[in-house]
Formats: C-alpha cells, sequence, structure tokens
C-alpha cells in the first residue's frame, strides 16, 4: 500500500445529454388504421462522475493527482510511493544514452540556426554511422548539407554557434574513442565540458538540483519548497503503437505560470513509462527562467527503444532561445533520430 494517505473524492464532470423519444402507436379498429403519433420531447442533465484520488507521500512536497484507472490499478497492487520514487531515482535515461556508446547505429541530423523573427538563417543536416566493437567507436558521415553560415571555419569544424558546438560534442565521434580507457579530451574547452555536466544532469535527473548559481535549487521540483508551485498527475495513458503506459506530469499551477519573480523554472514535465515493466519510454520538457545573468525557454522531448536488448535513444528534439551575459541570443532548433 501507498505510504502516505489517499483522499478518495468524486470530482463532478456535468455534460449536457438532450434525449429525444418518438413513440408511435398503431391502433386497428374493424373499419380502418387509426395513426396516433404520440411525441414525448425530453430535455434533463445527467451528472457524470469520474472517481479520481489526491494522493499525500511522506517526504514528498506535493499533491499528487490520479486518474480512475490508476486509482483502480493502486487498489490491485500499483504502489503509487514507490512508483514516484522510481520516478526521481530511475537512471534508464543514462543507461540509454551509454548503451548507445556501444552499438553500431546509424543516424540523421538536423540543426537549425533562426534569427529573432524565427525564419532559418543557417541549417546543417547530415546522415551518419557510428561503428562500434563493443569498446572502441568511430563516426563516417554522408549527404552532408550546410546553408548560411553555420561555421566560423567550414574546413576546421570551427563552430560558430554554441548551441550546435555542444550537439557536435555530445553525438558526433572524432577519431576513434575507446571506453576502455575513457579518452575524453574534447577540444579542451574545459568550461564546455562543465556545461555538458550539467546538462546531463537535467537530462538524466529531471527536477533534483543542479550546480547552476541562481536557479540550481529551483529545479527540485519534488521538495517542499517549490512543490507548493506545481500540480503532479499520474495518469494511464496510451502509447505509441497502443502501449500501454502511466505517465508522471508535473506543471506550473496556473497561478504561477506568469509569475513575474519566476520562482520555477520547470514549467513543465512528463515521464512516460511502460506498465509492464516501468521502462521508461520517453520524457518531455519545458524550461523557462529571465533573469539579470541569463534567460532561456526551452522545449525538448527524448524518446527511447529497444535494440539488440537494450534500450538507447531512438528520438531527441531540442527547440531553445537563450541568451547568457555578454553573449549574443541563440534561438536554436535541432533533431536526432536513429534509425
Amino acid at each position: 500500500m501507498c505510504k502516505g494517505k489517499i483522499k478518495q473524492r468524486a470530482q463532478k464532470k456535468r455534460r449536457d445529454k438532450t434525449c429525444l423519444i418518438s413513440t408511435f402507436f398503431l391502433f386497428r379498429t374493424n373499419t380502418k388504421n387509426i395513426l396516433f403519433p404520440f411525441l414525448i420531447f425530453s430535455f434533463f442533465f445527467v451528472p457524470v462522475y469520474q472517481v479520481s484520488a489526491q494522493v499525500e507521500i511522506d517526504g514528498f512536497g506535493g499533491v499528487i493527482n490520479l486518474d480512475s484507472i490508476t486509482v483502480t490499478a493502486s487498489r490491485s497492487g500499483f504502489n503509487v510511493a514507490d512508483f514516484v520514487d522510481l520516478v526521481r531515482k530511475d537512471k534508464s535515461f543514462y543507461q540509454a544514452f551509454t548503451n548507445l556508446r556501444h552499438h553500431t547505429y546509424e543516424f540523421s541530423n538536423h540543426i537549425e540556426i533562426l534569427d529573432k523573427n524565427n525564419q532559418v538563417t543557417a541549417s546543417y543536416d547530415s546522415k551518419a554511422r557510428q561503428n562500434s566493437d563493443g569498446d572502441c567507436r568511430s563516426m563516417e558521415e554522408w549527404d552532408r548539407a550546410v546553408k548560411g553560415k553555420f561555421f566560423k571555419n567550414a574546413k576546421k569544424r570551427k563552430h560558430k554557434y554554441y548551441t550546435a558546438k555542444l550537439y557536435d560534442r555530445l553525438f558526433f565521434t572524432k577519431d576513434t574513442v575507446c571506453e576502455s580507457v575513457r579518452v575524453y579530451e574534447g577540444d579542451g574547452d574545459q568550461r564546455q565540458e562543465g556545461h555538458i555536466d550539467k546538462l546531463k544532469q537535467l537530462v538524466f535527473s529531471p527536477g533534483e538540483k543542479i550546480s547552476v548559481p541562481i536557479i540550481g535549487k529551483k529545479m527540485e521540483i519534488f521538495e517542499p519548497e517549490m512543490a507548493k508551485y506545481y500540480d503532479y498527475e499520474i495518469n494511464s495513458v496510451t502509447y505509441k503503437n497502443d502501449q500501454p503506459a502511466y505517465v508522471f506530469s508535473a506543471r506550473v499551477k496556473p497561478a504561477y505560470q506568469n509569475y513575474k519573480e519566476d520562482k520555477t523554472v520547470i514549467k513543465s514535465l512528463q515521464t512516460y513509462f511502460d506498465k509492464t515493466n516501468f521502462q521508461v519510454l520517453a520524457r518531455d520538457y519545458r524550461l523557462q527562467y529571465s533573469g539579470v545573468l541569463f534567460d532561456f525557454d526551452v522545449t525538448m522531448r527524448i524518446e527511447l527503444k529497444q535494440v539488440d536488448g537494450k534500450y538507447v535513444p531512438a528520438f531527441l528534439s531540442y527547440d531553445g532561445d537563450w541568451k547568457v551575459a555578454v553573449k549574443r541570443r541563440e534561438r536554436v532548433k535541432f533533431s536526432m533520430r536513429v534509425d
């Protein structure tokens, strides 16, 4: 059973229902047929009740809303407290990206640089293949199409945009990299490596504190100090290909969505779990903040799929607008799809 308190409630959701009943009576006499039309119009409202629940879990800052299907599941062994703990501690995304290093696969890349009017000014498209023997990996690329001023120096692959540089560092392999000897020299940019570490924290452990000034603690959406700003839900849904799934959602309460003091950074977070084994299937993020040192508005989606018995990233999309002090604003969209 759930360790917290479960409060059942009936939530009224009224729907107007109009019923038209028409009855015709046919009477036969010895001399003729007499048709007596009898029309009855009945208009009435039928209240519809959908059972839901609110769950309070010890050590968790907020109240979680369950839909009726999840309520039924909780009565049959689905443990809400354990599920929330799984949401917080699950390492499936980290493991999936780690698995990707050891697989041979093909993938497509699409990056767009936009101006202040959201018009594309530069872009990069290609197809690539990572070859791996399980330890060492290398990459080949083809069908590359570069438009606009995407690079500072195209021959040396020197990037003009920091977001594109991060993408290159995350998904492209230069020369041969062997996991057994941990060769991660990148381009020697220690600041970039630090940013990548923070990005990993965000992707792999959303809702946990990260070491970023000002906003670090605002990421802790499961702690009492931040939970008061959020609505939490667990719903039973159908994922791709009619796959039964649970989705955990955290969204900023309407009263705080336009709050001027930027009390929140994570505006919405949804994580999809396979009902059969609680494997993470996908995650959606919306991050937004505006301050003196930086401001950003970023939307991301990551999907996983199973390959040779192991889960790997299948699709990643990013739509971001960000500005850091003394840096130019960047508006970038990108997507990566594993074939």
